[in-house]
């Protein structure tokens, strides 16, 4: 572990759990979630194979992610979350959809990723982080410069970084930081059939925001 935490990318939301939902989160946590700190993370043992493994940053409530591991179950899934009645929600999900591929972090990504391999990961996903408009808490935008030397670090040679906001100015800090990074070759891409439509990005589209779609991969 680091002597210093991360700097905080995320808003801290505190909203009480059901009594439904607090005892499911209790009885499928043990099953599902991952534990934020602790020994070298072995996806094969996790998993029980060998297969692409992408880490997901920001899940909300997990309809994205676990859409997408229903659809690609050749694929294993982390998906990683501060906030507990996502977390809840995705659980849910994944028991009704009986996936197998997916594990969650409830808590905050950069502090798992000290438990992953270097170039052990496949894709690394970041759809709506929290925007921090203001210029003041722009240090704390998930697409730092240090925050991509991790992430080009964790992945394979051919992996990539998946980059999704509807926030102009956020998507021009991401083409800045990953276009001067030598190790990185991409921009922005036509909108991925694949990626299923977020939340936050159907309320964007009704207040009049267009969604802008990232992908830079690994040299």
């Amino acid at each position: 572990m680091s002597a210093r935490p991360p700097i905080r990318t995320f808003k801290p939301r505190r909203r009480p759990l059901s009594d439904a939902r607090a005892a499911l989160l209790e009885r499928l946590a043990p099953a599902w979630c991952l534990p934020e700190t602790g020994a070298p993370f072995d996806p094969t043992v996790t998993f029980g194979r060998s297969a692409p493994l992408v880490l997901d940053i920001g899940i909300g409530f997990g309809d994205t992610l676990t859409t997408i591991a229903g659809e690609r179950r050749d694929w294993d899934l982390i998906g990683a979350d501060v906030h507990t009645p996502g977390i809840a929600s995705t659980l849910a999900r994944i028991e009704a959809m009986e996936l197998t591929n997916v594990r969650l972090v409830h808590g905050d990504a950069l502090v798992f990723v000290e438990r992953l391999a270097p170039a052990s990961l496949d894709g690394i996903w970041v759809f709506f982080p929290d925007p921090w408009p203001k210029a003041r808490h722009r240090h704390r935008r998930i697409a730092s410069e240090s925050n991509i030397e991790t992430f080009v670090a964790l992945l394979r040679p051919g992996g990539s970084l998946h980059v999704a906001t509807d926030i102009d100015d956020y998507a021009a800090q991401v083409e800045r930081v990953c276009g001067s990074h030598p190790a990185l070759d991409g921009g922005v891409v036509p909108r991925p059939g694949w990626r299923p439509r977020t939340r936050y990005e159907r309320k964007g589209m009704t207040a009049g925001r267009r969604a802008i779609d990232l992908i830079y991969r690994r040299a």
